[in-house]
């Protein structure tokens, strides 16, 4: 087999010996979707990483297990991957990837942790719990980022995602809002943080005295399909009331929304205010006001608590939530 060099992954990733360099070792200068991608290719290539005297390096090694869907993302996990690979370069650790299927109850990417040794998992993302109830079973120390599973012992790393609508309903009611409504999106059926957001939004509105009302509750959004909205929208008209502020489960379902409500003849934030969650980068018309998710830092803090679990296998175990800010672009208005 050919020997895989800097310039092997650098053809194929479509850039610089110079850039991968950089992503492999951690340093700035290269994006982090970029650095997922050549990260990616050099665990595919098998390539080993040297040092200063010529010697492959003999890191700990950790496997990252992820559904298949969360590589094709362009938005949110890249970051999130990049300060995994950030905190693994600085820190000569060795990292793979196995996915697996949201759909199907396929195992076959168990096996590549149990053939291969490894020293400690990342599960990153959503994945069947199910499926994560096998990978516990495996009795290999483990991290959980951007998901929980209350059956399964081990440390999870999250966003503050109840903490975060709450600040949005409460930005909202200063803004003399109490008419709010909360579009989820389907994938809440399986996606935790989903539904800890819905639960943030319902407390906070209870705290304040106002009414959760149900017909201004949109359960089934899907991302990027706006024919929900026009037919929620239409039983509204019927129904006769309309909020005058939403909240959306996370950006995309807020775009969607938007894009919806200016087909529908509607200025925002002078007819009906948006708020989003994720804050995923600026690629929309529409500028979101939205609960910032420091995602670098889960991945970066998902890795270190990793080596941490690995030193001290003892301790007991951690769901660390990372608090998120409120970014306010203009899509909120006052009443």
């Amino acid at each position: 087999m050919k020997k895989v060099t800097l310039d092997t992954i650098a053809k194929e990733a479509g850039t610089t010996k110079n850039t991968v360099s950089r992503a492999i070792r951690g340093k700035s200068g290269v994006s982090d979707a970029l650095r997922v991608k050549i990260n990616n290719l050099a665990t595919q290539y098998g390539y080993e990483q040297k040092t200063k005297a010529g010697k492959a390096l003999t890191p700990a090694k950790v496997t990252m297990v992820c559904n298949s869907n969360l590589l094709r993302d362009t938005y949110f996990w890249p970051s999130v991957m990049g300060g995994i690979f950030e905190y693994a370069a600085s820190h000569q650790i060795s990292t793979s990837t196995v996915t697996m299927d949201m759909i199907q109850d396929d195992v076959k990417y168990l096996l590549p942790l149990q053939e291969k040794h490894c020293d400690g998992i990342l599960v990153v993302g959503t994945i069947p719990n199910a499926q994560l109830m096998r990978i516990d079973q495996l009795n290999i120390p483990m991290v959980v980022v951007d998901h929980y599973n209350d059956h399964v012992a081990c440390d999870y790393i999250n966003a503050a995602n109840e903490n975060g609508t709450l600040k949005a309903v409460d930005f909202l009611a200063k803004q003399g809002h109490s008419k709010i409504g909360f579009v989820n999106n389907q994938d809440a059926r399986y996606v935790s943080s989903l539904t800890h957001r819905y639960e943030g939004y319902k407390k906070k509105m209870k705290a304040l005295g106002l009414t959760v009302d149900p017909n201004f509750v949109w359960p089934n959004s899907a991302y990027e399909d706006g024919s929900y909205f026009h037919d929620q929208f239409e039983k509204l008209k019927a129904y006769g009331e309309a909020p005058t502020a939403w909240i959306c489960v996370n950006d995309l379902t807020a775009y969607t929304l938007c894009s919806v409500l200016t087909e529908r003849g509607m200025r925002i934030p002078e007819d009906v205010s948006v708020v989003g969650f994720d804050n995923i980068p600026g690629v929309f018309n529409t500028p979101l006001t939205t609960l910032e998710i420091p995602q670098r830092t889960m991945g970066y803090r998902a890795m270190r608590r990793l080596m941490r679990r690995l030193n001290h296998p003892d301790e007991p175990y951690e769901n660390i939530e990372i608090f998120t800010q409120l970014i306010d672009r203009g899509s909120v208005g006052k009443v």
